[in-house]
């Protein structure tokens, strides 16, 4: 556990430790609400204008759903996570592994409810809320996250999987007895592409909740609006003071807290998939 107050201090004991977390969300919906920001995107309008018409046909033709929707996850859209494509993923990862093979295997599901009316997690709408970011900027997904997450927060070890060569120190993921690392060599998305040093998690925590410099005091207001009242904003989960979010993916568990009050974060890292990462929470709510 590190504190954010004093950055620079708390993060070189930190740079010893080789550590790699798969994150995506949070960092995504902050790159989507900085182009809100600046007047390119609207949460209350459809979508479908920056999306291929063969996604939107799809996914039943996104009636009723708003940006605001994907990113507080109640567009009601099924998720495309399923066995069947990680079955597939893992198989042949570069002939499924980009954004609109992987939204196929949720096509023709029906919605789960009126959207806006209810909570679901699904990476769909984080997917979707990438290739929106694709559109918008005119950049590739790993470009737009450089210029508006990754520069901006000086994050200067993290990337989207599939951009780049993994870096020699990336361990490989344990789970039922296999080992996963071709998989992390194909496309990221926008719901769980991005592969971060433990340090560049902190900065990136520090630059958003301590020193305020990549939101708006309007778009953080929405970022962190639990609407409703479920612990969760636009990609960032909430409870009790504390933010953050876990992940999971092949072979990988994280999880990043921060407690606002006091500065302090926790990361870990584990290179098993379905492990528990309980403790980050659990540490900040002792201390």
């Amino acid at each position: 556990m590190v504190r954010l107050r004093c950055p620079a201090t708390v993060m070189r004991p930190l740079r010893r430790h080789l550590l790699w977390l798969q994150l995506a969300k949070q960092m995504t919906s902050v790159a989507i609400l900085r182009l809100v920001a600046d007047g390119v995107l609207s949460l209350d309008k459809s979508p479908r204008n920056w999306l291929n018409q063969e996604t939107v046909s799809g996914l039943g033709g996104l009636g009723g759903v708003t940006l605001r929707h994907l990113l507080n996850m109640t567009s009601s859209l099924p998720d495309y996570l399923t066995d069947d494509y990680i079955e597939d993923a893992l198989a042949d990862p570069n002939g499924v592994q980009n954004p609109r093979t992987a939204l196929s295997y949720a096509y023709g599901e029906r919605p789960l409810f009126l959207p806006g009316n209810e909570f679901d997690y699904s990476n769909t709408n984080y997917v979707l809320l990438g290739m929106i970011l694709e559109t918008a900027t005119g950049l590739s997904y790993a470009d737009a996250m450089q210029r508006h997450v990754f520069a901006p927060a000086e994050m200067t070890n993290s990337f989207v999987f599939g951009s780049v060569a993994l870096p020699a120190n990336f361990p490989s993921g344990h789970e039922d007895g296999q080992h996963f690392r071709e998989y992390y060599e194909a496309q990221g998305f926008g719901d769980g592409g991005v592969i971060s040093t433990a340090p560049d998690v902190a900065k990136f925590y520090h630059a958003l909740f301590i020193a305020e410099n990549l939101l708006t005091p309007l778009m953080m207001k929405e970022f962190k609006r639990d609407a409703l009242g479920v612990g969760y904003g636009m990609g960032i989960e909430i409870e009790d003071g504390i933010y953050g979010h876990s992940g999971g993916d092949l072979g990988f568990s994280t999880d990043v807290r921060l407690e606002i009050e006091t500065g302090a974060i926790a990361i870990i890292l584990i290179a098993k998939g379905d492990a528990d990462t309980t403790w980050t929470l659990e540490t900040l709510q002792n201390q």
